[in-house]
């Protein structure tokens, strides 16, 4: 004898069946759904959180500046070949923090003044780096050159140009690269690192 049905409570009963095809669409419209999302993402971080032209930082890149305020961030650069056969490091670039007026002052920023100036070599030689000093010096830059920080540090970094403003680095960076022919990396230097010769 087989056992009746049971009536549902509301008088209807809803039920879903689906095969090996319908399961392969479903989890193929789920794939392209979660897909175009990723996409979406990498195209809202490239473009809606980026500042615009002429614009100092867009309203959400404000806001992650000031939930994360700190240091400034670097960036490692990979040497060129040619600076590993010379055995000079790639320097990296600092970048800056823009502050804004929901952002705290760092004490970094409040403890001494800072000058911007392109890295063009680190050298463990310091012969070798006061040569390099004087090779741009004689082409009509200003340069000098800055002693390791610490013993673990062994490279005398080699820099060119001394400016208030990042704009101005920047000029020059991009004249050092199209006449020069050198990659060179934008630094933000206390004022008590610099040495005078």
């Amino acid at each position: 004898m087989t056992a009746p049905k049971q009536k549902a409570r509301f008088g209807f009963v809803v039920r879903f069946e689906l095969g090996l095809l319908g399961m392969f669409t479903l989890t193929l419209v789920t794939g392209c759904v979660l897909f175009w999302m990723f996409i979406l993402g990498i195209w809202a971080g490239q473009t809606i959180l980026q500042p615009t032209p002429g614009e100092e930082k867009s309203p959400l890149a404000k806001l992650a500046g000031a939930l994360h305020p700190g240091t400034p961030a670097t960036v490692e650069p990979v040497a060129s070949p040619e600076q590993k056969k010379n055995n000079v490091a790639a320097a990296p670039e600092a970048v800056t923090p823009q502050s804004s007026a929901s952002a705290p002052e760092t004490e970094w920023a409040e403890a001494e003044p800072s000058v911007f100036a392109l890295q063009v070599s680190a050298l463990k030689d310091q012969d070798r780096a006061k040569q390099d000093v004087a090779q741009w010096k004689s082409r009509g830059y200003e340069a000098f050159s800055v002693p390791p920080e610490d013993k673990d540090d062994p490279f005398t970094r080699v820099y060119v140009g001394k400016f208030d403003k990042l704009a101005d680095a920047n000029q020059l960076l991009a004249k050092l690269e199209k006449e020069e022919k050198i990659k060179a990396y934008i630094a933000l230097l206390p004022a008590s690192r610099l040495q005078t010769p």
